[in-house]
């Protein structure tokens, strides 16, 4: 059995893992979770929302190309927080895709993002630091 993205991935205590079916009606639960990892990372309140909505558009991506379940992965690191999802993809001809306006969207709101398949895993990481302006400083 090859290992894939989920078997590879490094791990701390403070990581929150979730596995879900591949249904619309659960994005909420990644969407609390994603929310909850972004305050972590002392994100505000616009910046935990921006990323919200990049998870949500990366795992509702991944939920169109795959009956498996997804394994996405929530990492902080002082001022940073990591999404990671997968699932085995369905497999045939056509390639997991996103809309111009998903990936528009994403690429608006976050710092970097990745999504695509590699052998049988359709997968994402995307990433946002929180940004801190000192306000009064000329």
């Amino acid at each position: 059995m090859e290992r894939g993205f989920i078997d590879e991935m490094r791990t701390t205590v403070d990581d929150v893992h979730l596995v879900i079916p591949a249904r619309s009606e659960f994005l909420r639960v990644i969407r609390l979770v994603a929310a909850d990892a972004a305050n972590r990372a002392g994100l505000d309140c616009e910046e935990v929302e921006d990323f919200r909505i990049a998870v949500d558009e990366l795992s509702h991506a991944v939920m169109a190309a795959t009956d498996h379940h997804l394994h996405v992965t929530f990492q902080t690191d002082g001022d940073t927080v990591v999404a990671r999802g997968a699932a085995r993809g369905r497999g045939g001809a056509v390639e997991p895709s996103m809309s111009e306006l998903s990936r528009a969207i994403v690429a608006g709101v976050t710092d970097s993002f990745e999504f695509g398949q590699e052998k049988a895993e359709v997968s994402f990481v995307v990433m946002k630091h929180a940004n801190r302006f000192l306000v009064g400083w000329a």
